[in-house]
């Protein structure tokens, strides 16, 4: 059902269920009705949702068919991470590097 798999986003979000409720333009009201099965997600909402979360397939998400991720937009995600952890360590390099380099003046500082 749209709702289960509605809430399997959430879920994969992280998000709490008022930053999602928010991130797809509608109350947490709405949001509770939908889980409970009270309401039936609306079209806009459909589309809200695949436009806050590109990387949700939209078969999978309307019709239950095939993986919830697209692959190719998995594989953006996995670049990122991998550029973001780069900088990371260049960053730790960098202030090992500086340490380092404290430490040495402090070493000639004590000697005088």
């Amino acid at each position: 059902m749209l709702e289960i798999r509605i809430l399997e986003v959430f879920k994969q979000s992280e998000l709490s269920r008022a930053e999602f409720a928010q991130a797809l333009g509608i109350s947490n009201a709405v949001l509770s009705h939908i889980s409970s099965g009270r309401n039936k997600p609306s079209l806009d909402l459909v589309l809200a949702l695949l436009n806050k979360f590109p990387e949700i397939h939209p078969e999978w998400l309307l019709l239950g068919n095939g993986p919830m991720l697209r692959k190719d937009l998995q594989s953006e995600w996995q670049k990122q991470q991998d550029e973001i952890l780069i900088k990371v360590k260049d960053i730790q390099s960098n202030a090992k590097k500086l340490n380092q380099g404290i430490d040495a003046l402090n070493d000639l500082l004590s000697k005088d």
